[in-house]
């Protein structure tokens, strides 16, 4: 009796251990997912390309290029829009993930789009 019981016992830690695998695999998955946000020096619809100015640490500022997911989703000022819509001067937050060395935006969230700053001012 006492066997059995350690057996069921070992067969419950084990399913427990292994149903933590899948959620391990899914943190790792979304970790690979980054952020950054800048000022959008320039748009290249034709090659589904992006620069953006990123301002770090001691005012520093950095140009960083993403290749536009396809299937990515831009946002303008809180609506859906095209990649078209994105401009230079846009202040834009980039979500994004690594690929052989390139950086693949999958979503676009452009806060206030550039004209609509120039006619506040």
């Amino acid at each position: 009796m006492r066997k059995l019981f350690v057996l069921v016992l070992a067969l419950a830690f084990v399913l427990g251990v292994a149903s933590l695998a899948p959620a391990a695999n899914k943190a790792v998955q979304k970790s690979g997912s980054h952020r950054m946000l800048g000022e959008v020096v320039s748009v290249d619809p034709a090659s589904y390309t992006l620069t953006i100015k990123e301002t770090v640490k001691g005012g520093e500022a950095k140009e960083v290029t993403f290749n536009i997911d396809e299937k990515g989703k831009v946002t303008v000022a809180g609506k859906p829009g095209k990649f078209e819509d994105v401009k230079p001067g846009d202040s834009v937050t980039v979500r994004y993930t690594e690929k052989d060395g390139n950086k693949i935006a999958q979503d676009l969230h452009v806060a206030k789009p550039a004209a609509a700053k120039a006619a506040s001012k």
